[in-house]
């Protein structure tokens, strides 16, 4: 086969793992809410969302690394273990695979055949049983995503998408403010707010997993070589974050123009007195759009989307949790994690959301830095010194960002107010959720330095 064709089917095939229900659900929230401000806030999202995947899938295939865990193992062995082991249940049974069958039945299904649970039992059996039958084959994946089940989806979206500008629902709305947190702030700070929304995605933190599987797809071409395999991996990448720019763009746009849909009360937006989603938003505009065939459209795009990211989170869940426990198969490692992700998935949706949420603020700042570390490493030789300064000081402000959102939503604790003033009004970004970044530049900084004494010193003493 050719290389050019080997580039575009494992870009398909990678657009489609990181393609689930996150990526139509955020943009379309973030579009109808910023209105007016969704070029900027659609910019901060691919930020977080487009940019960071990529440079996940550039440091392991630069790194030559098998799994996440050898991307961190310079901070220590356990902490490798660790910092694994909670990224994959993470974008795996926790939260990300059980999202993907409860976004798809909420917004695909429930509106067509009614919100039952015989109905919803049925789903279940359905889109968890081809996940897992697809996941059973994982040699087969860049075959069944790349060359089918990729072009459909883009298609359909296409469809969408033109329906969209040919009728618009109307103009560009008005800026909303969702509450006091930034990440909710589309009129104060719609560049920030984005950039936090793109978190949701979960993209960055399944791109280290994606990454491992695409490798092992271009090995099934007959690639051998480290230096094509990298080439290979970084071309494709481009052309999945591109597809997935493109698409947060046009959903971004049909959010911002479909406020006229929905009814509004004190700045937020409603659906038979209910605040709305943005599977509602994609709900409400498709049949605006499409018609009474608008909505099956939209189940089919969802079902798709989700059906990919599912059979690949739980691919990549399975593969590592069987080499770092090897007495269990992979397909047994893969029967639980479906399990699993079936019982959190009748949870429903805003639950499983309500919960990722703290986890994500303490996962994605420590996988972006672990990410530019890898791809840096050169400049401090790869020092573990500098991992470990660097990933520890960027761990103090996202614990705290955690523990306040966990504080927020379940009411059970609180912080002191001096702990909180000094990490919202002290430190530098803090009132943004993002005083991890100046912590990870100070820790960095002092590794370096470490680093350099210790050099000196051995220098000296020869």
């Amino acid at each position: 086969m050719k290389q050019k064709n080997i580039y575009i089917i494992v870009g398909f095939m990678l657009f489609a793992l990181f393609f689930g229900s996150a990526n139509l659900i955020y943009p379309a929230f973030l579009g109808i809410y910023s209105g007016s401000n969704w070029i900027p806030s659609i910019i901060g999202f691919c930020l977080t969302g487009v940019s960071l995947p990529l440079l996940g899938v550039m440091a392991v295939a630069k790194s030559g690394g098998d799994d996440v865990e050898s991307l961190a193992r310079p901070v220590s062995k356990w902490y490798a273990i660790f910092f694994s082991v909670a990224l994959y249940l993470s974008i795996g049974p926790f939260f990300a695979i059980p999202r993907t069958g409860a976004t798809s039945y909420s917004i695909g299904v429930a509106p067509i055949l009614g919100n039952h649970f015989f109905i919803k039992v049925l789903y279940a059996l359905l889109f968890f049983g081809l996940s897992y039958y697809l996941a059973m084959r994982p040699g087969k994946m860049v075959d069944r995503i790349g060359k089918i089940l990729t072009p459909t989806l883009l298609i359909i979206i296409a469809i969408f998408v033109i329906a969209s500008f040919l009728n618009p629902a109307g103009p560009l709305g008005k800026p909303h403010d969702i509450g006091n947190n930034t990440n909710n702030a589309f009129s104060s700070f719609p560049f920030i707010a984005g950039l936090i929304q793109g978190y949701g995605t979960l993209d960055a933190l399944a791109s280290l997993a994606f990454a491992i599987i695409v490798i092992d797809g271009v090995k099934g071409f007959g690639i051998t070589k480290s230096k094509d395999i990298t080439k290979i991996t970084l071309k494709s990448g481009i052309i999945a974050i591109s597809l997935l720019a493109l698409i947060y763009i046009f959903i971004g746009h049909i959010g911002a123009t479909s406020q006229s849909l929905f009814e509004s009360k004190d700045g937020q937006f409603l659906l038979n007195g209910i605040t709305i989603d943005g599977g509602h938003v994609l709900s409400k505009s498709s049949h605006y759009y499409l018609g009474a065939i608008g909505q099956i459209v939209l189940a089919i795009v969802i079902f798709l989307a989700c059906l990919t990211t599912s059979t690949g989170l739980i691919t990549a869940c399975a593969e590592y949790f069987h080499k770092l426990l090897p007495q269990l198969s992979h397909p047994t490692w893969a029967s639980i994690f479906t399990l699993i992700s079936i019982f959190f998935y009748f949870g429903g949706l805003s639950e499983i959301i309500k919960w990722s949420v703290p986890v994500l603020y303490l996962l994605y700042p420590l996988t972006i830095v672990l990410i530019l570390l890898v791809l840096s490493r050169k400049l401090f030789h790869n020092a573990p010194i500098v991992y470990q300064t660097t990933m520890a000081l960027t761990a103090i402000p996202a614990i705290f960002d955690a523990l306040t959102t966990l504080s927020e939503f379940t009411g059970l604790f609180k912080l002191p107010n001096t702990v909180t003033q000094f990490f919202t009004l002290t430190i530098p970004l803090g009132k943004y959720s993002m005083g991890w970044l100046p912590f990870a530049i100070i820790g960095f900084c002092i590794g370096y330095i470490i680093l350099q004494f210790k050099t000196n010193k051995k220098t000296y003493q020869r």
